[in-house]
């Protein structure tokens, strides 16, 4: 999830490799051709070994972008400096390439503090280049990009900023060879897998390298996004990714629904893929990092504990030989092995991936460095496969770094989470080779999560065959009404896609045998037919009356962000039912700045008290900006957060909607001086357009 990805920050996470590489002509020197301020083409003559080097300090710059030659180490007569993320900023360079096929970048930078910022070819990103921040250049090379012959603009969009870039070059390279898809092993790592789990993995095998499984995440509690995909094509996902977020001991809300739903998806033949979304099982009940002081370096011992019971567990906290913080996590694995062990005997069999994007930091799991992680991961698997004999798992590891990689004894399939910019269809070639080499090429390497789309032409032209792709849920695919959007993914290519040779659906799958008979769906419908969304709800009219509100609101401890976290919890204490549609809530602060703003929904859920229990409505909040006509003290800007829905909230029920903002050139807010920053009754709830909670700014 978003996506820091936060996804669940939704943040593009196309990954590139670092290393140091230089590029040989035919004789065995440096190949260097570079191109002049004038002209700014870079031309090169096909050879058997091409090769070019651009100079950024002969790019065209714009805004506080420079030359410089201050920063020693430099090639060439300088480097380009100055990336201040200002939105006048610019950087470019054209190359000219003489034959279309596959390249290897190599991007030379360097900054003072880790960065990440985005390479750009003709508008489209390719992807991350990443800085060490350790002062000196260093190198990331992106491989097999695929390039048309004729002349390309290179660029350079600012994600974080403040590095300098010394040159680009390039060089001849290739796809994917087919050896990788061959060596890669079916044998799983959990020498008891039970018979239908092996199968799977076989069946997994066998289509690796010739086609991709579809996959599909879907608002948590619903099966919205796959009614969706279904109404449109004709056609199910073959993987539907379940998350055990609300089965945490920790989460403020309880639903065993994803479970249920896992089960039912069982029995309509398709596979399943679950995550954990863990909430801390103290100091702050949240996976985000930044929202909970769970700390994991203090669960770590050396004691053997991984096969113990829970008692005996306990009573080595009590006793002091482990830390609290140990025991907890152990009560919390053990409550998800339950969920686990239930699904096992239903005959359900789990592409397993727990403790996702590590390396990431934004995850309480992640957020201590990779020795703890490594200690908690090897942990989970050796307490889960051989304590609650859990042989329903196929493990899917998720860490994004090489630093991070348990080894192969404890991963059946390594992946990676790609957030690529919007209506981008590539195959994310570079990508796939980083995550087959976390293996060195021994396990199969799957899409975990995607905003976007692959277009199966371009799989087949790069040979570019991850095992699986799934689509995270909400605006990534669908919209409010419950329709495809066409936002990251056109209606067109979803279509083209799910019809596609070379990607596998629901009715494709074979019968992988079980406890749980399948009973793939039969599609009857056309991808012209207009999609009906069924509500989670039925709405009832909403009496008149009075009713009691509180309100309580989390964000940001720090005053200076460049992004504004609202976690709003309404809790209608008594009264009359609220109809949502009605309701409007507004935070006001102060904008800083005049680049356009993005608004997230990551989060909208309401806890009923009375069926049904539990609803989400992640894709129904819309967030729109306004522009105050007067500046009031610390406020002349306002977020308004509504919900496109009828249903309504009574008496005794919490409605909890988490957002994020964003500048579009990631410029930091000034939250000491915003009128509704860390006070709730500034915080402010209009019904029907009428003033019910908080106090407005004077």
């Amino acid at each position: 999830m978003k996506r820091g990805k936060n996804k669940v920050m939704a943040v593009v996470l196309v990954l590139g490799v670092i290393a140091s590489m230089l590029f040989t002509n035919v004789s065995g020197s440096i190949g260097t051709i570079t191109g002049t301020k004038d002209s700014n083409v870079t031309k090169a003559h096909a050879a058997e070994d091409f090769s070019a080097k651009l100079e950024a300090e002969n790019g065209i710059m714009a805004g506080d972008i420079i030359a410089s030659t201050t920063r020693s180490g430099y090639s060439g007569t300088g480097y380009a400096t100055g990336f201040t993320q200002s939105s006048s900023n610019s950087w470019s360079m054209k190359v000219t390439i003489p034959a279309a096929g596959h390249y290897t970048f190599t991007i030379r930078t360097a900054s003072d503090s880790y960065k990440e910022n985005y390479l750009y070819i003709d508008g489209v990103q390719a992807a991350i280049i990443y800085s060490t921040g350790d002062g000196t250049w260093d190198d990331t090379v992106i491989e097999s990009v695929y390039l048309e012959k004729g002349t390309v603009t290179l660029s350079v969009n600012e994600y974080w900023g403040w590095f300098d870039l010394d040159y680009i070059a390039i060089q001849e390279g290739a796809g994917v060879e087919d050896s990788v898809y061959e060596n890669a092993t079916s044998t799983l790592v959990n020498p008891n897998a039970n018979e239908k789990t092996q199968s799977i993995m076989a069946y997994l095998k066998s289509i690796y390298g010739k086609k991709t499984l579809s996959g599909q995440s879907c608002t948590l509690n619903a099966s919205t996004e796959m009614d969706a995909i279904y109404n449109y094509t004709g056609k199910y996902p073959a993987i539907r990714m379940l998350d055990f977020i609300f089965c945490s001991p920790a989460s403020d809300w309880h639903s065993t629904e994803e479970v249920n739903l896992a089960l039912d998806w069982n029995e309509k033949g398709g596979l399943t893929t679950f995550q954990w979304h863990w909430h801390a099982p103290k100091d702050g009940a949240s996976f985000y990092s930044s929202k909970t002081t769970f700390d994991l370096s203090k669960a770590v011992t050396t004691e053997d504990i991984s096969r113990k019971s829970l008692d005996d567990i306990k009573s080595m906290y009590d006793a002091g030989t482990i830390s609290e913080e140990c025991y907890l996590m152990v009560r919390d694995i053990d409550v998800i092995s339950g969920y686990l062990e239930q699904l096992q005997e239903a005959g359900v069999t789990v592409l397993w991936r727990p403790l996702h994007e590590a390396s990431g930091g934004w995850f309480w799991w992640g957020a201590a460095g990779e020795d703890a992680y490594l200690w908690l991961y090897k942990l989970m698997f050796d307490r889960q496969t051989y304590y609650h004999n859990l042989n329903n798992l196929i493990w899917v590891w998720n860490g994004q770094d090489a630093g991070w990689y348990p080894g192969d004894a404890y991963c059946d399939i390594a992946s990676t989470d790609i957030y690529a910019d919007k209506l981008n269809y590539n195959a994310q070639t570079a990508q796939f080779k980083k995550t087959v080499n976390y293996s060195g090429g021994n396990k199969m390497a799957a899409l975990s999560e995607n905003g976007v789309m692959i277009d199966p032409d371009l799989m087949t032209r790069d040979n570019t065959f991850w095992l699986w792709f799934a689509v995270w849920y909400g605006d990534f695919i669908i919209d409010s009404s419950g329709a495809l959007n066409s936002t990251y993914t056109e209606a067109s290519m979803v279509n083209k896609i799910y019809n596609s040779d070379e990607v596998i659906t629901l009715d494709e799958l074979p019968d992988f045998g079980g406890t749980t008979p399948t009973a793939a769906p039969t599609p009857t419908v056309t991808p012209t037919i207009t999609p009906t969304v069924t509500p989670t709800i039925t709405p009832t009219p909403v009496p008149s009356g009075d009713f009691t509100l509180t309100l309580s609101n989390t964000g940001n401890e720090s005053s200076s962000v460049n992004t504004i976290t609202n976690n709003i919890k309404i809790t209608h204490e008594s009264g009359s039912d609220l109809d949502l549609s009605k309701l409007t809530i507004r935070y006001y602060y102060t904008k800083e700045g005049t680049s356009p703003e993005n608004f997230y929904c990551d989060t909208a859920a309401a806890q009923m008290n009375r069926d049904p229990w539990y609803v989400t409505y992640n894709s129904a909040v819309n967030g729109t900006f306004g522009v105050m006509d007067e500046a009031k003290t610390n406020a002349d800007s306002y977020l308004d957060i509504k919900l496109n829905t009828t249903d309504s909230l009574s008496a005794g029920s919490t409605l909890i909607i988490n957002t994020r903002i964003t500048k579009n050139d990631w410029s930091e807010y000034n939250q000491s001086n915003d009128y509704s920053y860390g006070n709730s009754t500034h915080v402010i709830v209009y019904y029907d357009d009428t003033l019910v909670l908080g106090a407005e700014p004077e």
